[in-house]
């Protein structure tokens, strides 16, 4: 569903969820209406007024959550509201938790409702609240313990226990359930965990702070388990709360669910040069996980980033922001590719410094199709100088987008290279780090399929390889493969099957079935492989299936096409189950893939697996005056869905983070920006 024409309130909009839930809002087409404490402060809104779209579509409010009525102005002509606003101090810092935490919490939240209940045209209202909401009752958390939806907090436990935080939310949410009944209002609660991620604002929020703190000293370490959640995933349940018109009551969005000791050791493990703490406080046996139902989350289409991903870009945000985070002992000092560490024990502060591809030279061959103009977008944006390999350097309508990538005056430079050229790609890879193999024909129908779409594909390949042969500087070469290459090699495809890095297609199979394209995928790797190993090359493979997402070439590439052909008069659909991929995705785990050393071989993704009429009912919902096929092209039974395995995508942080109902939206309103669709 595109936000486009509507628009919606969020309160405390330069907050840690807050300041991301408005880039999404924005970033699908949602006019916002965000309310901060002073508008003119800008340290507390620079950040937000410097998003996407914010210059024609957010529109800032002050608004205090003590005072009646101050929400009247954003809430007028809103469609929906968020509410984020709500204190979080450490307890440390709370003097009068009634005047401090409680009395904003509950107040707070009814002046919100207050607001809202004087204006008709709001549909839906979605509160942030939390996860201490649920689950501080006083009772033992242990393996067998699945918290879910029914779990309420004991007032009566966080008084006498001076749970002041889990208190005010507890007592914010009943309230607000009970203001919501009375009014007759459509209300949905989210209860986040503990929420980590990247930064938007410019300052450290208190659960990163607190993490910070445990690993310097300054806090002791506790005895603690968390149920932890990215903050772009809770982001997205607040926006799929709000647009799926099914969604109603609580939603518990955790994540992982992990002892403070571990995310420890994750961090250790990615930033060696760290000293992190192995012990916590007490001598007492570790406390156990406990479980967290995603039932009700998934129900929404809601899925989570691992996290050692969200680690990973908590930490990297704050070197990428160049913060000074005040701590108690001493300074450590995390800069670039090296990660080393500076101690001052005079000092209070950390500072961390963006450590990226800041110079590094790669090259990414085919670089203006779908998938390669998003990895030298990511690479740009990572710090890489990149070469980018092009038909014609000089065709603008295929190369435009790519020069007008932020950084790409700096650190991009294109070559003209030709798949069927010998040493055509010597230029382009002399002196890079690393290569990133892309381009690769594609085509569905072909008069002479040796000619156009396997040689193309296999000597391609040999030729980037025989260049960089050539290159001592290249460390490593990823080549972009795909699914195809995997899956169509006689085996059965059922729901016990699981898919796995053992599987390869058998390209004789694929010929004698005339799939053209699987058949150029698995001889181009599998001519890879053996001349990798040859060469002394060191190869990795990245296997995606149908990627969809938002186009950043002007033109249509093959598998968005899929989504135009079916939207587009088609009377029948195809009986076939394909693994989906968000392009943004991939070309994360094909970065991924290249800065991790501990990475080799096969990656396959295992994205969201699915038959093809269930991606079209879930179009049909997100816009349902398109024009759908109802029919199977045959009379057979539906194709079963079969598992992929994710097991070593997942042990580098690749994950799928975006989800397919984003995907997809993404996907049409990427085409209709383009003018290529019209809804």
């Amino acid at each position: 569903m595109s936000g486009i024409g509507k628009v919606v309130c969020v309160t405390g909009a330069s907050g840690y969820i807050a300041s991301w839930l408005v880039k999404l809002l924005l970033h699908h087409g949602y006019s916002v209406n965000a309310t901060v404490r002073d508008p003119c402060d800008q340290e507390k809104t620079e950040h937000l007024v410097a998003l996407d779209g914010a210059k024609e579509r957010l529109h800032l409010f002050k608004a205090d959550l003590m005072e009646e009525g101050s929400f009247d102005s954003a809430t007028t002509g809103c469609d929906g509201v968020f509410h984020t606003a709500s204190p979080v101090l450490d307890s440390s810092l709370i003097v009068d938790p009634q005047v401090q935490l409680i009395d904003p919490a509950v107040k707070g939240t009814l002046n919100v409702l207050r607001s809202c209940a004087k204006v008709p045209s709001i549909k839906r209202i979605v509160i942030t609240s939390s996860i201490s909401s649920v689950f501080e009752k006083g009772i033992p958390l242990t393996p067998d313990v699945v918290i879910d939806e029914t779990w309420f907090s004991d007032i009566a436990h966080c008084e006498k226990n001076k749970r002041w935080y889990p208190l005010s939310k507890t007592l914010a949410e009943d309230a607000a359930w009970k203001f919501a009944k009375e009014n007759e209002m459509d209300l949905v609660t989210i209860h986040p965990g503990f929420v980590i991620g990247p930064l938007l604002q410019p300052t450290v929020n208190a659960t990163m702070e607190h993490i910070l703190n445990q690993i310097n000293g300054t806090e002791k370490v506790l005895n603690q388990v968390y149920p932890f959640v990215d903050v772009r995933d809770i982001t997205n349940a607040h926006i799929q709360a709000f647009e799926v018109a099914s969604a109603s009551g609580r939603y518990c969005v955790s994540g992982p669910v992990a002892h403070i000791l571990e995310s420890f050791k994750i961090l250790q493990h990615i930033y060696p040069s760290l000293t992190i703490p192995d012990k916590y406080e007490h001598n007492e046996p570790l406390k156990p996980k406990f479980q967290v139902s995603d039932l009700k989350a998934k129900s929404l289409g809601i899925s989570f980033t691992p996290l050692e991903v969200s680690l990973r870009d908590t930490i990297e945000s704050v070197k990428e922001k160049e913060m000074q985070l005040l701590l108690q002992n001493h300074e450590i000092c995390i800069e670039s590719q090296a990660a080393a560490l500076s101690l001052d024990i005079s000092r209070a502060s950390i500072n961390m410094k963006m450590s990226s591809g800041e110079g590094k030279v790669v090259c990414v061959t085919g670089a203006s199709g779908f998938i390669a103009s998003w990895l030298v977008k990511l690479l740009l944006q990572h710090g890489y100088t990149v070469k980018a390999s092009v038909r014609n350097p000089n065709d603008l309508k295929k190369t435009k987008h790519l020069v007008e990538l932020d950084g790409a005056k700096e650190r991009l430079h294109l070559f003209k290279a030709d798949l069927m050229e010998e040493a055509s790609f010597d230029s382009a890879i002399n002196g890079c780090h690393g290569v990133f193999h892309v381009a690769s024909p594609v085509f569905q129908l072909s008069n002479d399929p040796q000619a156009e779409i396997i040689e193309p594909a296999v000597k391609g390949t040999l030729n980037v390889l025989r260049s960089c042969v050539k290159a001592p500087s290249v460390k490593k070469v990823i080549i972009t493969s795909s699914m195809a290459a995997v899956l169509i090699n006689g085996k059965p495809l059922n729901p016990n099957v699981v898919v796995d890095e053992t599987w390869f297609s058998d390209p004789v199979l694929c010929e004698n079935m005339k799939i053209w394209y699987a058949a150029s995928k698995a001889r181009a790797e599998k001519a890879g492989w053996e001349f990798a190993k040859e060469n002394g090359i060191e190869l990795i493979t990245i296997h995606p299936g149908v990627t969809l997402g938002p186009l950043l070439q002007p033109i249509m590439n093959d598998s968005v096409s899929l989504i135009m052909n079916l939207t587009n008069g088609a009377q029948t659909f195809p009986n076939r189950v394909y693994s989906y991929h968000d392009v943004r995705d991939v070309a994360k785990a094909h970065i991924q893939a290249f800065e991790s050393r501990s990475a080799s071989g096969r990656y396959l993704l295992s994205g969201y697996i699915a038959h093809i009429s269930d991606l079209l009912k879930i179009l049909q919902q997100l816009y349902p005056s398109l024009t759908i096929p109802q029919r199977c092209e045959n009379d057979e039974p539906l194709m079963e869905e079969y598992q992929v395995s994710d097991l070593r995508a997942k042990s580098l942080g690749i994950s799928q983070s975006i989800p397919l109902e984003m995907s997809l939206r993404d996907t049409v309103e990427s085409l209709k920006e383009k003018g290529l669709l019209s809804i």
